[in-house]
């Protein structure tokens, strides 16, 4: 069960892919707190289902929230590199990456070692801790 500090990062990636221009098609999370319509589960890429999955006439957009824990799980690296894989099937998909800020160094390393530190085509989104809510399990 995810904890309310993955929902609410969730949440944020949500808002910003909207204000990039793409409509939420799926999402895997509390649909309700990001609007009124309840949505359907994104199918996997690859091998793993993103947190979001956002369409425009130009592509898509990856969106997935990442708490401080999960950075250097193997879950997470081998995510990663199946939306990286993905992102090439056209110029213009993206990838957004939500976490917490005090995790900016480690998903840092993360990205360096992956080679797509500066993937022009994968946003971080850096959420200040303090604004996370406290409790970690719903």
């Amino acid at each position: 069960m995810a904890s309310l500090r993955h929902n609410f990062i969730v949440s944020a990636i949500v808002r910003k892919m909207r204000k990039s221009g793409y409509d939420i098609t799926f999402l895997e999370g509390r649909w309700q707190d990001v609007g009124t319509h309840k949505y359907n589960l994104p199918p996997k890429i690859i091998s793993h289902r993103p947190d979001i999955i956002g369409e425009n006439k130009f592509g898509f957009c990856i969106g997935e929230a990442k708490t401080k824990n999960d950075i250097f799980s193997e879950r997470t690296f081998e995510q990663f590199k199946d939306y990286t894989t993905a992102l090439n099937l056209a110029g213009n998909n993206k990838l957004i990456i939500g976490v917490p800020l005090s995790a900016k160094e480690d998903l840092q390393q993360l990205l360096y070692k992956l080679g797509i530190k500066d993937n022009p085509r994968i946003e971080v989104l850096y959420i200040p801790t303090e604004v996370l809510p406290n409790e970690e399990e719903i």
